[in-house]
């Protein structure tokens, strides 16, 4: 049988939910509109006529001079920014085509003016992604005003990524009107990317032609001879006999494959993805893919790149490597926010099908992170060594950055404020000791 203090404490859930419920359910739903737009400038300024020409008819005639001056300056506060923005015609030019993340470009805004006075007080945003509006000078009547500003992407994609709206509140700020400009051009972002100094040997790299050139000096046909030991060459190039016989390091100097192949492959399953450095880890694995892709193509290595659905075969010369950036620049992630990663959940199905390749004896190059690492890479190759590169926000000892599995060596990347300097420290390393 239950005493009186356990039934006081039965009762008291239920007057705990009811309290709850009064203080916090939205007993005026219909209203929330009407609120919104009563906190706008025009809003507040509406209630204030209102109540000025309630205390006209209540208390006296001299009221209806204040009132009709709110109402002036409510009508003309509205109207003439209308009449404003309709006569103003924008064009916004950058003064290049293509630029890197956080590299500056000069941005051309030029107004034309319609109307037979001057006109102030209009403020152009060029990018959604920006936090202020940039403010222009007058315009003379019926002329043309050229205003530049520089603007600093800190993202790869296509800009302005939506409109370039022209906008204007003047002259008291009450009611802004906007019209979108025209964009010549839009300015092309490419992903940032880091200098590799040492590229991994090219005899690991497999080449898919067993033809070797004496034109140029490599590490991976017969020997050609032997120089002095220079920074970053590979301690397994040593021609330890001659070094033992001088007293200085020598290495040996090899032929040059005539075609040497690489895949380059980043995970892009939204699930594995995750905030690595202020930035989503697929921003950074698209940034170390590139840097790898330019590193191999400068050295006329064949290079293929897949993420997503997508195979690229990067062609030789300057041409082919800025097409494949501009694909990267175009390439929409779908990792933005949870309910992007929800909505996409079909799609994400869609393109993480595993591609078994029959080109053998390719090298590969994997990005991924910690979670990808445990689930088969999107794309795989039949045969060759692979290397893992792999971005993971738990910590690792400095002797284990560079570990082996049974699929091949693995990079760790942790945490850090630039993970593509720790990248190159590693890559460096891993290629001086092999």
């Amino acid at each position: 049988m239950a005493t009186p203090a356990d039934s006081s404490q039965l009762r008291m859930p239920r007057h705990t939910l009811l309290y709850h419920w009064l203080i916090s359910h939205n007993f005026c739903g219909w209203a929330d509109p009407l609120v919104t737009k009563v906190k706008t400038p025009l809003g507040a300024l509406g209630i204030t006529f209102f109540v000025v020409l309630m205390l006209g008819v209540a208390v006296g005639t001299g009221m209806f001079w204040a009132a009709g001056t709110i109402f002036f300056i409510g009508f003309v506060g509205t109207l003439w920014p209308a009449v404003t923005i309709w006569g103003v015609r924008g064009k916004l030019e950058f003064n290049r085509r293509r630029t890197r993340e956080y590299e500056p470009v000069q941005t051309a805004l030029t107004l034309e003016n319609h109307w037979p006075w001057p006109l102030w007080g209009i403020t152009c945003r060029q990018d959604h992604s920006e936090a202020s509006t940039a403010a222009c000078g007058g315009i003379p009547s019926g002329g043309k005003a050229t205003f530049t500003s520089s603007f600093t992407p800190l993202q790869r994609g296509v800009y302005p990524s939506g409109d370039s709206l022209l906008s204007t509140g003047f002259p008291f700020g009450i009611y802004s009107h906007s019209r979108p400009t025209t964009v010549t051009e839009r300015l092309i972002v490419w992903p940032r990317t880091i200098s590799l100094r040492s590229l991994i040997d090219s005899a690991e790299t497999r080449p898919s032609e067993d033809r070797f050139t004496d034109a140029r000096c490599g590490e991976s046909g017969d020997v050609l001879g032997t120089r002095p030991f220079h920074n970053g060459d590979s301690l397994r190039r040593i021609h330890w006999p001659q070094t033992a016989r001088t007293g200085t390091l020598v290495v040996c100097e090899r032929q040059a494959p005539a075609t040497s192949a690489i895949r380059i492959v980043f995970d892009t399953d939204p699930s594995i993805h995750e905030s690595f450095g202020g930035e989503n880890s697929l921003e950074w694995s698209i940034r170390i893919a590139a840097s790898i892709a330019a590193a191999y193509h400068e050295k006329q290595a064949s290079v293929e790149c897949c993420f997503g659905d997508q195979v690229i075969q990067i062609t030789p010369g300057s041409h082919g490597i800025a097409a494949f950036f501009d694909q990267l620049a175009k390439y929409e992630s779908k990792v933005n926010t949870l309910s992007q990663i929800a909505t996409h959940v079909c799609s994400t199905k869609r393109y993480s099908c595993k591609r078994h390749r029959e080109d053998r004896g390719v090298f590969q190059v994997r990005i991924t992170t910690a979670l990808g690492l445990l689930n088969a890479p999107e794309h795989q190759s039949v045969q060759g060594d692979q290397l893992c590169v792999v971005l993971s926000k738990q910590p690792v000892r400095d002797s284990e950055n560079i570990g082996h599995t049974k699929t091949g060596r693995v990079l760790w990347i942790q945490l850090t404020d630039d993970p593509l300097q720790e990248f190159k420290q590693l890559w460096e390393r891993l290629c001086h000791v092999g």
